[in-house]
């Protein structure tokens, strides 16, 4: 009689396909309970090597036993095949049942372990002295909120998903202990199928909340689910099915439940009650203005500050709303060359307005700072970019405003580690990633930020911004030709000509860089163009008449959110033995 045709009426393949299915369901039952009992890894490795040596074993039962009738007998012996000869082909026959599972498990899977920490050639080693190893962030608890997803029907409504994502973000922010990656950096996963693992590393968390969420009319589904990363397996999922009303209920019940999935342990749970409208329609607009404002464009501005106003009109006690509209004129000065002592004015009401309706809103506290460093009044503005880090610690913004405060008023150090620090809170921030390189420049460390600057494009090739200043950093060190090909690679408009124009001064292309500089100055009688651009032109042209001019029209316009700052920037080496230096430090509140 044929082995097959032994094992076929001994019913040992049935016998297989039952163990294997109900090994199957121990792995799905040991797992949930591993991490709520927060067992080590090491517990499963043991139950999927115990069910594995199971196979054989089984193989073995079932050959010599059977069950009839309800009773277990012993099957008869087959002919030709007894003793070692028998047992080793038993044994054989489990080991191979077995050999797919083990295998996938412990070599192809691997063990569950913490993902890698970054190479130093990522940016947050490779920046700054100040920032620790990633190990001391995965140390604690640690989250990324990943954009929920719009399965609404009308893809206008993507401003509320990403809304209530930032929303959710800054609540688990509050959270005592508690490590959230920064809006910028989770935002710029949103769309990409991306291994979740793989995301958790380059953020450097240990845990992902990812979701969707369907608007109807006034109903909302928040579907919410956290996510292990050092296994893949999910802590804690949820669905809610509930008024638009109650929106902010929503999102504190889904932050209460992230802290108890994560063993967090706070006097009191993390709430949005401080941050609320009790306007449904307030909370729409305020949404959308959000969604604008994150575009940063000319445009999106504009409509950003349209939005906030109307969030306003709809709840006049909106704090957030204020600040929404503060950020919108200020950040729109700089982006789009615009000047307006009016606007300025309106952005700078909104702040005040929103901490007197909130004196602990940490984002209204580094508005009013940035507004505070335009009017060069310096001690004011960094005690109230201390009081935004101190009531909001994760807010990168704050630190990276922070650090540009400190950097003009010489502060190189300090600078470098509000800077680091903002990198770690947002690693993938095109703007905090330049503005990283830039400090590391006026610090007169060019190798850094030279690898700073690449790595942020390597992020970011499309800002031009960045690639502005890796050719400027370039001339500064003398290398022409890198410097050039650099400058060659962005549009010839806007900002970008004038560092066209200090990238030509110093590589000896002066009659191109001439022309460039009087194009600036003329454009400056029709339209306004910040001094603070035109400073480092003429100082890098040798002309120090007109770079003194500009810098005193630095002061006149009050552009301290341009800089320039004169007390480290290599720029203006060439002027700070003039007696001229010593008014420009004086008009500038610098000494």
């Amino acid at each position: 009689m044929s082995l097959i045709v032994e094992l076929q009426r001994r019913r040992v393949v049935r016998a297989l396909v039952g163990y294997g299915i109900g090994a199957f369901a121990v792995l799905q039952i040991v797992e949930p309970i591993r991490h709520g009992f927060h067992w080590p890894d090491a517990v499963l490795s043991y139950v999927v090597a115990a069910l594995a040596v199971g196979f054989p074993v089984v193989v073995s039962l079932a050959w010599i036993f059977d069950v009839n009738a309800g009773r277990i007998e012993r099957t008869r012996p087959a002919v030709g095949l007894r003793g070692a000869r028998l047992a080793a082909v038993l044994v054989g026959i489990g080991v191979l049942a077995a050999a797919p599972g083990t295998i996938w498990y412990f070599l192809v899977r691997g063990p569950a372990r913490p993902a890698p920490a970054p190479a130093t050639g990522d940016v947050p080693r490779a920046t700054l002295d100040a920032v620790p190893p990633t190990s001391d962030i995965r140390a604690v608890p640690s989250i990324a909120v990943l954009p929920l997803v719009n399965l609404s029907h009308d893809p206008d409504q993507e401003y509320f998903a990403d809304g209530l994502t930032e929303e959710l973000l800054n609540l688990l922010a509050k959270v005592p202990g508690l490590h959230v990656a920064g809006r910028t950096s989770a935002f710029a996963f949103k769309g990409k199928n991306e291994d979740l693992r793989t995301i958790a590393q380059k953020l450097n968390v240990a845990h992902v909340l990812e979701g969707s969420v369907r608007k109807s009319g006034d109903r909302i589904r928040i579907a919410t689910q956290l996510i292990s990363a050092t296994d893949g397996y999910h802590l804690w999922s949820e669905t809610y099915d509930r008024k638009l009303t109650d929106v902010f209920a929503v999102q504190d019940e889904i932050a209460a439940a992230v802290v108890s999935a994560l063993k967090l342990k706070l006097l009191q749970a993390p709430s949005s009650t401080d941050r609320r409208t009790v306007s449904v329609e307030a909370h729409d607009l305020y949404l959308r203005g959000l969604y604008f404002w994150n575009l940063r464009t000319r445009d999106s501005l504009l409509r950003a500050a349209e939005f906030f106003r109307e969030a306003i009109k709809a709840d006049p006690s909106y704090a957030l709303a204020y600040v929404g509209l503060a950020d919108a004129i200020e950040i729109r000065t700089a982006y789009v060359w615009v000047r307006s002592d009016e606007l300025r004015a309106q952005a700078k009401a909104a702040a005040l307005r929103a901490l007197e309706l909130d004196p602990d809103l940490g984002e209204a506290h580094a508005s009013l700072g940035i507004m505070l460093v335009d009017e060069f009044d310096w001690s004011r503005a960094i005690e109230h970019f201390r009081k935004a880090i101190a009531l909001r610690p994760d807010y990168a913004t704050a630190r990276q405003w922070y650090a540009t405060a400190l950097v003009n008023l010489g502060r190189a150090n300090e600078a470098r580690q509000e800077i680091a620090h903002a990198l770690r809170l947002d690693p993938t921030s095109r703007i905090i990633n330049m503005n990283a390189g830039w400090i590391a420049m006026l610090s007169r460390d060019y190798a850094r930020s030279e690898l700073i600057y690449k790595a942020a494009l390597d992020l970011a090739s499309d800002f031009e911004p960045t690639r502005r200043e890796l050719a400027i950093l370039y001339a500064l060190e003398g290398k022409r030709a890198e410097a050039l090909a650099e400058i060659e690679k962005i549009s010839p408009d806007g900002a970008n000509r004038f560092g066209r124009a200090i990238v030509y001064a110093r590589t000896g292309r002066r009659p191109e860089a001439e022309r460039l500089a009087r194009e600036l100055e003329e454009s400056s009688n029709k339209e306004y163009v910040p001094a603070a651009i035109l400073a480092p032109v003429w100082a890098a042209l040798g002309d120090k008449d007109k770079a003194f001019a500009a810098l005193r029209r630095v002061c006149k316009d009050r552009e301290g959110s341009w800089g320039p700052p004169v007390k480290l920037d290599p720029m203006y080496d060439g002027l700070r033995s003039d007696p001229r230096f010593g008014e420009i430090l004086d008009c500038l509140h610098l000494r």
